[in-house]
């Protein structure tokens, strides 16, 4: 078995061994050039403050993305409570917690084949006063070619965007490149669709960019909420802008 096969099989069952296929389906593994230019070209898209790969691990090689898609019934939530959905917090919550435990097999996994590695954590890596991020996991995971962006600003992968990401460095080699599907965002290719800003409950989603502080105070009080009323601690979630898109689920 390829390492690649085997990143992706302890990636895989990793996930199965949350048990818990009422929230989540099998993962989506690819792998990208640790030099790839669009790493360093993210500086510019995004802001001076975003790491490249080598500047995380100066030995990295490749970089392995990740994503856990959500089932149809937790894609679809979001959008049926008029507030926030606790099933939405639930599986958030859930997963992250969980990538620390796939993060550290794999990381054993390949320091056991003398490799290094070093992952970066699921969620709250960025500074909420400036809302400066020094890693993308979307960005990550679109440059790997397991997604493209739509105008909500989520990756769409061949499941879907309903789901969570994850990010892991490893001075291995790592091939099998995937080709990234077709765009298939209405609104980006012929400016139909919206729904999704629509959807935004605070307006902070606009077609030419977004209010990133009005949408972390959205969450910050969507967590306090879940916190007090379904007893869901970290929970700074919403979804609306996601359940909205006609592209947030696939079989």
């Amino acid at each position: 078995m390829s390492i690649e096969a085997q990143i992706t099989q302890i990636i895989t069952e990793g996930v199965e061994k949350l048990g818990r296929p009422d929230l989540f389906r099998a993962p989506l593994v690819a792998f990208s050039d640790a030099h790839d230019e669009r790493y360093e070209s993210l500086k510019e898209v995004i802001g001076d403050w975003v790491r490249t790969p080598v500047e995380f691990l100066p030995s990295a090689k490749s970089v392995v993305s990740y994503f856990v898609s959500f089932t149809r019934e937790i894609a679809e939530t979001p959008s049926q409570d008029p507030q926030v959905s606790a099933l939405w917090g639930e599986a958030y919550v859930v997963i992250n917690d969980h990538f620390n435990v796939i993060n550290g097999e794999l990381s054993s996994f390949l320091k056991e084949q003398g490799f290094d590695a070093e992952a970066v954590p699921a969620t709250h890596t960025y500074n909420p006063s400036d809302m400066h991020s020094a890693w993308s996991h979307r960005s990550a995971a679109a440059i790997a070619g397991l997604g493209y962006f739509a105008a909500n600003r989520l990756v769409v992968t061949e499941k879907g965007s309903a789901g969570r990401y994850c990010t892991l460095f490893t001075s291995v080699d790592l091939a099998e490149r995937r080709k990234p599907p077709r765009n298939r965002c209405s609104y980006l290719n012929d400016g139909s669709c919206g729904k999704c800003f629509d959807a935004c409950p605070v307006g902070a989603l606009k077609p030419d960019g977004m209010d990133k502080f009005s949408c972390q105070d959205r969450l910050f009080e969507n967590e306090a909420l879940l916190a007090q009323d379904a007893q869901i601690e970290g929970a700074d979630v919403c979804g609306k802008c996601l359940a909205a898109c006609p592209l947030a689920y696939f079989e």
